[in-house]
């Protein structure tokens, strides 16, 4: 069931942009609704705790409606749209981020969902996309309030046990396979779905420097066994570029799928029977999706997002849950080209290993941070005394040692730390 401990104050300061208001969503419910008559009242609060987005402005907009009969009812959507600049949104932005997730719910989930229906499956990925803008250079994506279905997050401090990981990995299989067809049947995917970015002279960023030196001071302090060992490992700022770019394999031969690219809890939202089973599972922002390997989507998930005792010790088995519903789903949808094989796929784990230290030193660090105000993307990656300092919080954060003490080992046996 999901854990109610991340709630958090709807009334915490959000910056509201003044477009947001009655009249920016008459339009929508006109286009709804046939009987819409007015709005009564329009209250928009937060959609995420402090510290759970870094890259966009989410909100949830609720609505008392008037319809043309008399009778009101409440409405309630998910807004996502552009960081100003002044917020960080000049970095952000240029990421190509939203015109991304944009062609996604425009055109690539519908599609991705009318491969199963064409078969008679009734598959959802993602919530229902009730409206996208783009005006003045700004992208605002207007979204089902899952919510309203019972959907809900788990707790993502803890992280998934193991009755929800095989759900979650079997929705994933889906998610993939569809993908897969979808290859076959339209063609590539376009460009911005094949690149990786880093900025420009990364090599010489003295964020990521910055970053490494503070990283490094905290191992010594976590009580890591050949404590040296470790900190030699961590790779300079060319040594994690060149690691990247090897994970972008143009081999026709390897399987590849369509990763979602940000595949952690948050992004994950389940709805529950009245036992307590998972019933349904969506999967939201899309803003990094990625053709390639599907080791990418896997790394991020155990990393970042099982419970502590069995991200290590389970592994393997994940692999294998995931591997099974993949089959089955090619085999649904009439794939036609070898199926892969379970090796290949554990091959392919430790080929594209660098995404199981990317996750670990940099999302995990943040996952596993408590709500915090504070936080933020920026502040991670900032030289001087404030990055300094937060950066310490986040890297001696319990949470986040009790959980790297088992990933550097883990890593470290199976090569994947040998960035030299």
């Amino acid at each position: 069931m999901p854990d109610n401990s991340t709630k958090f104050n709807p009334s915490i300061q959000l910056d509201i942009p003044k477009w947001i208001n009655a009249k920016y969503f008459e339009r929508i419910l006109h286009k709804e609704n046939v009987n819409f008559h007015k709005i009564l009242k329009l209250t928009p609060i937060p959609a995420t705790p402090p510290g759970e987005n870094y890259t966009s402005i989410m909100m949830r907009i609720i609505m008392d409606i008037e319809l043309k009969d008399g009778y009101t009812q409440q409405k309630s959507y998910i807004v996502k749209t552009m960081l100003d600049d002044d917020k960080g949104g000049t970095l952000i932005n240029a990421l190509n981020l939203f015109p991304k997730e944009k062609l996604m719910y425009e055109r690539i989930l519908p599609q991705l969902e009318q491969i199963y229906h064409e078969l008679g499956k009734k598959v959802r990925f993602a919530p229902q996309c009730h409206w996208i803008e783009e005006k003045s250079s700004r992208i605002t994506i207007v979204l089902e309030d899952l919510n309203t279905k019972k959907f809900r997050n788990i707790n993502r401090l803890k992280g998934f046990d193991m009755p929800h990981m095989k759900r979650v990995l079997e929705k994933l299989a889906e998610f993939h396979a569809a993908s897969v067809m979808w290859h076959e049947k339209y063609g590539a995917f376009p460009d911005e779905f094949q690149r990786y970015y880093l900025p420009a002279n990364y090599q010489k960023s003295k964020s990521y420097q910055t970053r490494v030196q503070s990283y490094k001071t905290a191992m010594a302090t976590w009580g890591l066994e050949d404590c040296e060992k470790y900190i030699e490992r961590i790779p300079n700022a060319e040594q994690f570029v060149n690691a990247a770019m090897g994970c972008f394999n143009s081999d026709p031969n390897e399987f590849k799928v369509l990763n979602h690219g940000d595949f952690w809890s948050s992004n994950i939202m389940l709805n529950y029977t009245s036992s307590g089973d998972v019933n349904q599972i969506r999967f939201v922002d899309f803003q990094l999706c990625k053709w390639g390997s599907p080791a990418q989507d896997l790394w991020e998930l155990i990393i970042c997002s099982v419970v502590s005792n069995l991200r290590i010790c389970e592994f393997d088995h994940f692999i294998r849950v995931y591997h099974t519903h993949l089959l089955k789903c090619l085999k649904i949808l009439n794939y036609m080209k070898p199926l892969p094989k379970l090796y290949e796929l554990h091959t392919s784990m430790l080929k594209y290993g660098y995404w199981g230290y990317s996750t670990t030193f940099t999302h995990l660090v943040l996952i596993l941070l408590p709500s915090d105000k504070d936080a933020s993307l920026l502040k991670l990656i900032q030289p001087g005394e404030e990055g300094d300092k937060f950066r310490h919080k986040a890297y001696t954060n319990p949470l986040y040692v009790r959980a790297v003490l088992d990933i550097l080992p883990f890593l470290q046996r199976r090569g994947i730390l040998d960035f030299q």
